[in-house]
């Protein structure tokens, strides 16, 4: 572990991340001050790729709202990305220097490139050796130094697991591991309001990912504070960027650090009126007037964050204002939630801001983005602090807690995920067990899943395969399905669109479902969505279309998240929509197996009774049999006979057991 290392790993990754995206231009139409620019459906070149590269196949997306626009012909020019309209490789460019290039001419994207400022504080070696020497406190359990004791008093309702998370800020570095549906914003927002009265003289640095987390975790605190009968903090708690979703704010307009009020009262209104991407001229109204109103935001910025106890803001923002951070005491607690995106060397080049860390997230689900194969890069920026906190021994029990207990999925769907993903370590909390009303609400009928049918399978004949028009997989067939579902659902008038969530891993076929969606008369207001965007969100349906389950990236570690995080966002009900190909997909094949076992009501045989007679292991083939602390149904056998395989019942996953070690037991 050394300096060289890192930086090493920094330069991999900006090397396999293009600085910019040439895209061939269709048509470039104007719309007032703005320009339309269509572009071919996927022909684009990435900054030192060949065509064809896989790092060359960037995807329009509106992670590219507020890029940089330039081109070299007919006239030099450049513009902002205003929007990006997805289904129609569509850009709103506005503030264009000259007309955009026409039919065949390229047009150059730059996207936004945070990492460039991680590695400059890798690059500044004085910074650099405080941020590697957090590496050693992330891995030990040691006390800190005047680490606050929580008892939580106030919120007599925290849940065991819940409780024992205030012990967190006796630790120098902890880790709150919070599984879906188990609350760990609201036990974050505890520990940080509870932390804010123990120790008045704290002052604390709280990061996230995106704007929509920094928000969430900025109003848990306030919340809490609130109910916690701490007022008198609330006013030291600011939330800094301009970002934010200004409707959220309302009644708590002190977080936003300005002496207006009324003026988040104005952008949440503008922000509220936000038009759709189509109509060009008033998106660019729309734009103007909310830019205005955000820019009223920024100068009071920096003076916040140095009067203020606790200050919010992303994890990108941070980075790219390490200067003035810097130039700051260190905070007393540093805390990054959703800490499990955040790349180790993101999050060791920020430690040195603070004197003890807070850890909040969880490594099952979505990992850092990585776009390098780079061994280094891997270990560096393709995965979290969480892969360097403690996992045996007294130290994991006083550093590390895991939430246990979940209120948002219904049962079946709980045991799903938490014996896919948790080692079965995740069940519906003891508060909404009994509750009539909560199970009411999870009991639903939906097209053919009735209401006491929580994961359903919808078979599909036809495989996906990829489009190079639409680059990537798709398949209409479930998409046409799923739309059909959506409508149906929707007319019955038993369902709301909100209530609905369509979920793929493909942008190609979410761009085709939302086409199927509006070829049945149903408008934007059902989200439509890669996995990617959905961490964070829930609904009581969860409708899930792989599209091309036998897609190589859906078999990595990468896609197990994926698919937890898929599975996790529904309230009430699962919808998969899988042809035989996605049955290669291990993860896939799991739920239906489990789907399949969830129904085998025969006696479980001992599988040591089976070993005693002369035909084992062929008297076990298709028999549900019962081997220590795992049950299945023995699904095949090896040509020897020294092997068979034991599908699990609990995970659907199967098992090789060893024919030779159950032979000798049974003899002995």
């Amino acid at each position: 572990m050394s300096r060289p290392e890192i930086r090493a790993a920094l330069e991999a990754e900006l090397s396999a991340t293009p600085e910019y995206y040439d895209f061939k231009v269709l048509r470039s139409d104007r719309d007032g001050p703005l320009w339309r620019v269509t572009l071919e459906p996927g022909y684009v070149y990435a900054e030192g790729q060949r065509p064809g590269a896989a790092s060359a196949q960037a995807l329009l997306d509106d992670s590219l709202d507020g890029a940089s626009a330039w081109w070299g012909a007919p006239v030099k020019g450049g513009a902002s990305v205003l929007a990006v309209v997805v289904e129609d490789d569509l850009l709103i460019l506005h503030r264009a220097s000259s007309a955009p290039p026409g039919p065949d001419h390229l047009i150059r994207l730059y996207p936004t490139r945070f990492l460039t400022a991680v590695a400059d504080a890798w690059w500044d070696t004085p910074w650099a050796e405080q941020a590697l020497a957090g590496m050693e406190a992330l891995s030990c359990s040691e006390p800190a130094v005047n680490g606050p004791v929580l008892t939580g008093a106030p919120f007599r309702w925290l849940r065991p697991a819940q409780q024992q998370a205030l012990t967190l800020a006796r630790q120098r570095s902890g880790f709150l591991w919070g599984p879906p549906g188990t609350g760990k914003t609201t036990t974050l927002g505890v520990l940080l309001a509870e932390y804010l009265d123990a120790r008045p003289q704290a002052r604390m640095l709280l990061l996230s990912t995106t704007n929509q987390a920094v928000d969430l975790a900025t109003l848990a605190v306030d919340k809490a504070l609130q109910k916690g009968r701490r007022e008198r903090w609330r006013s030291g708690v600011r939330r800094l960027g301009t970002r934010f979703n200004a409707s959220a704010y309302a009644g708590r307009e002190h977080l936003i650090p300005t002496d207006d009020q009324d003026l988040i009262g104005r952008l949440a209104r503008a922000e509220a009126a936000r038009p759709s991407a189509r109509d060009a001229g008033a998106l660019k109204a729309w734009a103007d007037r909310v830019a205005g109103l955000r820019d009223e935001l920024r100068s009071a910025s920096l003076q916040v964050l140095r009067q203020c106890r606790l200050a919010a803001m992303t994890t990108t923002r941070a980075a790219f204002t390490l200067a003035t951070l810097r130039e700051l005491e260190p905070f007393d607690l540093l805390v990054f939630d959703e800490a499990s995106q955040v790349s180790l060397a993101h999050a060791l080049a920020l430690m040195p801001l603070g004197r003890q860390w807070l850890f909040a997230g969880d490594p099952s689900q979505l990992s850092p983005v990585l776009r390098s194969t780079d061994r280094g890069a891997r270990r560096w920026l393709g995965r979290s602090a969480f892969s360097a906190m403690p996992r045996q021994g007294a130290a994991v029990g006083q550093s590390v807690v895991r939430l246990d207990e979940q209120s948002r999925m219904a049962a079946p769907i709980c045991a799903l995920v938490g014996d896919l993903f948790y080692d079965g370590e995740l069940r519906v909390a003891a508060d909404v067990q009994g509750s009539v009303d909560w199970r009411t609400r999870r009991e639903r009928a939906l097209g053919e899943a009735d209401a006491h049918t929580h994961v359903h399978v919808h078979a599909v004949r036809s495989d996906g395969a990829w489009s190079a028009t639409e680059r990537g997989p798709v398949r209409r067939e479930s998409a046409e399905a799923i739309a059909a579902a959506v409508a149906a659902a929707l007319a019955s008038g038993e369902w709301q669109p909100q209530e609905l969530i369509v979920l793929t891993p493909f942008r190609a076929q979410r761009a085709l479902i939302r086409q199927c969606l509006r070829a049945h008369g149903v408008d934007e207001a059902v989200k439509v969505s890669t996995v990617h965007r959905a961490q964070g969100s829930e609904a009581p349906v969860v409708f899930i279309d792989p599209a091309d389950g036998a897609q190589p990236f859906l078999q990595t570690e990468e896609a197990r998240r994926l698919f937890n995080v898929a599975l996790s966002r529904a309230q009430a009900k699962v919808l998969l929509y899988l042809s035989p190909a996605d049955l290669a997909n291990p993860v896939l094949a799991a739920i239906v197996q489990r789907q399949r076992l969830a129904g085998d009501d025969r006696e479980a045989m001992p599988l040591l009774e089976l070993a005693r007679q002369p035909d084992f292991p062929a008297n076990a083939l298709g028999r549900r049999v019962r081997a220590g602390r795992h049950t299945g149904e023995v699904s095949r056998i090896s040509p020897d006979g020294g092997q068979f395989w034991l599908v699990n019942e609990r995970s659907g996953a199967e098992q090789l057991i060893d024919a030779g070690f159950w032979r000798a037991r049974a003899l002995g």
